[in-house]
């Protein structure tokens, strides 16, 4: 039976043309349908509606025959902006508590680096929030034996699969000596990262028989968090990125300011993006 495409009179078989209701397109055999297509990301859910609620309010006020069809559209979308700005404070209040909440942990990072707290006070803290290591994590495994002496502080599964051993040194050790040579602290962490490294790829069976991770040489990498950023000068700031870059794709250097600077900017972007 065909049906006014616009309002969804039902017309005799074999009607075609203009509806003589609402004047809209008949079809044989259509069926009235009406959407609302909301595309790219310029537009919030409730700027979409309101967006279409105007459309449709200016296309009723210029056709009166059209505007009893339409009116029920605005009403059932008023509804829908009335319930949209209900979840969007319900939604911002949720996120001013977890942003609150972060900026809170950081303040407690931050007192940690200021007082060269012990090892162990951060792995308690990383253990606890291991998205200061890597935004990216999905598991953080403690001390994981990897056979023999061979203990990482932490192994780091990621949402993209990759996985990361991490070695923690003091904020307080010393990256490089007076006379700008790398302390045995500092290469001792970079070796037992390699250690890592290379047991990880040479003894996988070990780790997928004990329920860890498959890992291979493409999707294992280390990082060494060590000392403070704020202690170096130019020219040990300057031979730190060399060697980052030198070591880059197999591990990573981080220092313990450096992991602040880095969460207090993640802050600040996800508090700006939050006022927009």
């Amino acid at each position: 039976m065909p049906v006014c495409s616009r309002c969804g009179t039902e017309l005799a078989n074999g009607q075609v043309g203009d509806c003589p209701v609402c004047g809209g397109k008949v079809v044989p055999g259509s069926a009235y349908s009406g959407t609302v297509i909301i595309t790219g990301s310029t537009f919030s859910v409730f700027g979409a509606i309101m967006n279409a609620r105007k459309m449709l309010a200016s296309e009723a006020q210029a056709d009166g025959n059209k505007a009893k069809f339409i009116q029920p559209i605005i009403e059932q979308l008023d509804a829908a902006a009335n319930v949209t700005r209900k979840q969007a404070a319900i939604l911002a209040t949720d996120q001013k508590k977890d942003l609150d909440q972060y900026e809170a942990m950081i303040k407690e990072y931050q007192k940690l680096v200021e007082k060269n707290a012990e090892e162990e006070e951060f792995q308690a803290f990383f253990t606890d929030e291991p998205l200061f290591l890597d935004t990216k994590v999905k598991n953080a495994i403690p001390k994981v034996p990897l056979g023999g002496e061979e203990i990482p502080d932490f192994l780091l599964v990621l949402h993209d699969l990759n996985h990361v051993f991490v070695e923690i040194e003091k904020p307080g050790a010393k990256i490089f000596k007076k006379d700008a040579d790398p302390t045995s602290t500092f290469t001792h962490a970079q070796q037992q990262i390699r250690n890592y490294l290379k047991w990880a790829i040479e003894d996988k069976e070990w780790l997928r028989k004990r329920g860890y991770p498959e890992m291979t040489a493409d999707n294992v990498r280390g990082l060494v968090v060590i000392g403070k950023s704020s202690d170096l000068t130019g020219d040990t700031a300057a031979k730190l990125e060399n060697i980052r870059s030198e070591v880059r794709g197999k591990y990573e250097i981080k220092t313990f300011d450096g992991i602040l600077a880095e969460n207090a900017t993640i802050l600040k972007n996800l508090r700006k993006l939050a006022s927009n």
